[in-house]
């Protein structure tokens, strides 16, 4: 009987088996084909010369790791009467593919830690009075994209202020905030340095803290504060940074990190990224930003 049992059993699991390999059945999707956007990135950093970076946005099984640069598009930023076309960097060979990071010279900003494909000699001013214009052409891919921002005043960290417990340190840092406008901010904390070498470049660090700020919600008009826990030892090198930036800065900011967090949740709805470039995707901002240092005694 215990024989005729098992052998019962065995042939139920087989049919079963059976039954759902016959159910199985392979299905071949046509997929679209991605819509290549124009994202544009470029940050106006006041004494340094204008830098932009061209890309396009790229379909989620081609290869992430290289980079979609646009080729041939004619850049333009417009500022007070002023017009300044940028030159595009320099490829080793014309049939460079444009999805290379190693087949052409790019230009960097001041700390060798973001790279751009599109760069000028000419200097961007300090100007609070007046628009900057970006207009980026894509002369292969009939594509145009245009943005507007201009600078804002720097609001200076009033402290940076340490606690102790159990050994460790605490940092807490605060800027006064101005009660009769809506402000956004952005702050930052490292440790030891911004960034490391890597030969002729620099890689920049990933920050211990990296948070954006709507004051309506909390601080209008008081102390913007924000603290860490107790982490770090003495000796240890704090730098804190915090900028001013407008709310399409602060939007963008938001939903590019919505959109990572959603990349790796399979429950997560799909964000769309805010953008303040017409025609296309990106940012374009300025940076206006105050920062200081704390070495933990």
């Amino acid at each position: 009987m215990l024989y005729l049992k098992y052998f019962f059993i065995g042939l139920v699991t087989t049919s079963i088996l059976a039954s759902c390999d016959a159910l199985q059945r392979d299905i071949n999707l046509n997929l679209p084909e991605p819509e290549r956007i124009l994202t544009v990135e470029c940050y106006l950093e006041a004494g340094q010369p204008y830098r932009v970076l061209v890309t396009e946005t790229k379909g989620f099984f081609e290869n992430l790791n290289a980079c979609p640069l646009v080729k041939g598009a004619t850049v333009i930023i417009r500022h007070n009467g002023t017009v300044d076309t940028l030159q595009e960097a320099i490829y080793f060979s014309p049939n460079c593919p444009v999805d290379s990071l190693f087949g052409f010279i790019p230009f960097f900003n001041a700390d060798y830690t973001r790279f751009y494909n599109y760069g000028s000699a000419s200097i961007c001013p300090l100007d609070y009075d007046h628009n900057f214009e970006l207009e980026v052409i894509d002369n292969q891919g009939n594509r145009h994209a245009l943005g507007t921002t201009r600078f804002l005043p720097i609001v200076p960290i009033d402290s940076m202020n340490l606690s102790y417990k159990n050994g460790k340190a605490s940092l807490l840092i605060s800027a006064l905030d101005n009660g009769a406008n809506v402000d956004f901010y952005r702050i930052m904390l490292h440790t030891g340095t911004l960034s490391t070498s890597l030969g002729l470049f620099n890689i920049a660090k990933n920050p211990e803290f990296d948070i954006t700020i709507d004051d309506a919600r909390f601080f209008n008009g008081g102390k913007v504060a924000f603290g860490t826990d107790y982490d770090y030892e003495p000796g240890d090198t704090l730098i804190g940074t915090f900028y001013h930036i407008n709310k399409e800065f602060h939007d963008f900011l938001e939903t590019v990190s919505d959109a990572e967090t959603a990349n790796f949740s399979p429950f997560a709805q799909p964000t769309r990224i805010i953008s303040n470039m017409q025609g296309g995707q990106g940012i374009f901002t300025s940076l206006s930003y105050s920062r200081d240092t704390v070495i933990v005694p």
